[in-house]
């Protein structure tokens, strides 16, 4: 399972990879549903490996393809308000970190005045 930091740090042509490659098995699935009779006579592509229908497997990979581009539509916009929470955090961070030293500044600042008040 990938990390927000793996997610973060994948490059934009490794995510346009991931679309043309869904793009590509979209594709395929064109090209299968097209077909309606194999091109070829020969017993290698008369070979049936599952008991389900072509139209149900064909059915279940379409669906399997749709539940795919919604997760990865809702993992986008996960990851964009996870990225956006974090520069919130970060800021906010150096907010308190700055208000942090203004305080500092503020007792240092006391002290140094009752001590020069003491001394007159």
């Amino acid at each position: 399972m990938a990390t927000w930091e793996d997610l973060d740090s994948e490059s934009e042509s490794d995510k346009d990879d991931a679309d043309e490659d869904a793009k590509v098995v979209v594709g395929l699935v064109a090209t299968v549903t097209s077909k309606a009779e194999p091109e070829s006579d020969s017993e290698e592509e008369k070979e049936v490996y599952s008991k389900i229908p072509r139209e149900k497997l064909i059915e279940s990979l379409k669906e399997l393809l749709t539940h795919f581009e919604l997760r990865t539509n809702e993992l986008k916009d996960l990851k964009e308000k996870y990225v956006d929470l974090m520069k919130q955090q970060e800021s906010t961070l150096l907010d308190l970190k700055a208000s942090e030293e203004a305080q500092v500044l503020m007792s240092e600042a006391q002290v140094l005045m009752s001590e020069a008040t003491r001394k007159v």
